[in-house]
């Protein structure tokens, strides 16, 4: 397992997976937002992983401004430049998921398309074992073509 660090974030790469792993471990600004998911690319870049797993509960909540920026510039980054599908799965705080279930809209999140297939847990181990069913079945429907 290889670890980045920096103030604001923790991204490791788990091979048995091939899943990148993102923790946010405070706050950030929009600009270190921006910054931090730089940084996320590069790693899923250099291991070729289309299988997320982003952790914001230390993070706090992800803004309608951050989920804007990540559907319209960073997810087609991400499609362009490591994988042309990508799954990931959001660990959020459970009054963003309420938030979430009553209605909210952040389309980083909640909007599912073909090529970047998201969603949203409240603990690890759901989103550990939804990434290993999703990354089963686009293996499986690789090796089918």
């Amino acid at each position: 397992m290889k670890i980045g660090f920096s103030k604001h974030i923790k991204i490791s790469y788990r091979a048995d997976m091939q899943t990148v792993i993102i923790r946010w471990q405070q706050p950030v600004t929009f600009t270190e937002f921006k910054i931090n998911c730089l940084a996320i690319l590069s790693t899923a870049k250099e291991n070729a992983a289309a299988s997320w797993l982003i952790d914001c509960r230390s993070k706090g909540e992800l803004t309608q401004h951050e989920s804007d920026w990540l559907s319209n510039e960073f997810y087609p980054k991400v499609l362009e430049q490591v994988s042309a599908h990508v799954l990931v799965a959001w660990l959020l705080a459970p009054r963003q998921m309420q938030r979430l279930q009553e209605g909210a809209t952040l389309s980083a999140i909640s909007s599912d398309c073909s090529d970047v297939q998201r969603k949203a847990f409240l603990t690890e181990h759901e989103a550990v074992k939804w990434l290993e069913a999703a990354v089963a079945q686009v293996e499986h429907r690789n090796n089918n073509q």
